[in-house]
């Protein structure tokens, strides 16, 4: 393996690993604004990733210089797993149909506090055991049964309590997954009306 070579892969190997990251994250922040279950989508798109790697794992052996039919494949699949989720929930949101926007209440059913660690460096690692910190989850239930989490900052996730409401502006998005602006929502007092924060 030449000098050249290596750093052709290197560089290859580097976007390819940005590129799934990039692209996982702005899933995350889509997804966000969908109301389906987190893991339908990605678990469909591997379904076709690992479906497709039975034909197209040749094709990775210029990247990975691997014959391993198994590893080729599982990069196959990991790779196409994260760019049909991102195109699911971009093209669900971007092309969601404005005629259809509407108004739906939901009620406030559940709290939620995640930790989570910030990473550090240690030595050419990153290891997520450093300093501790939280984010805060509201689950609202629409009359339809359906639920969301949305995240909040936890100024206003301490003012909302389990039975108030929230005012959501839905539209039906391009594959019929509904969705929404979880940074636009109005939120009131119980059955009284009043209202408390707009997010």
């Amino acid at each position: 393996m030449s000098g050249g070579n290596r750093f052709v892969r290197g560089v290859m190997i580097a976007v390819a690993i940005i590129v799934v990251l990039g692209l996982s994250g702005w899933s995350m922040l889509l997804y966000s604004d969908a109301v389906i279950d987190w893991w339908i989508v990605p678990v469909a798109a591997s379904g076709i990733g690992l479906a497709l790697s039975i034909h197209m794992w040749r094709l990775w052996r210029p990247l990975t210089w691997s014959d391993s039919a198994l590893f080729n494949g599982l990069c196959n699949t990991v790779v196409t797993a994260v760019c049909l989720t991102f195109a699911f929930f971009a093209l669900n949101d971007m092309l969601a149909d404005d005629s259809t926007r509407r108004v739906e209440t939901a009620v406030v059913a559940g709290h939620f506090r995640e930790e989570h660690h910030r990473t550090r460096r240690v030595g050419r690692r990153y290891v997520a055991n450093g300093e501790a910190y939280y984010t805060y989850k509201l689950q609202l239930r629409f009359a339809d049964g359906r639920t969301k989490l949305v995240e909040m900052p936890r100024s206003s996730y301490s003012r909302i309590h389990n039975g108030d409401s929230a005012t959501v502006v839905m539209r039906d998005g391009l594959f019929g997954v509904s969705v929404f602006d979880h940074r636009n929502l109005e939120f009131y007092k119980g059955e009284s009306g009043k209202k408390l924060l707009r997010n």
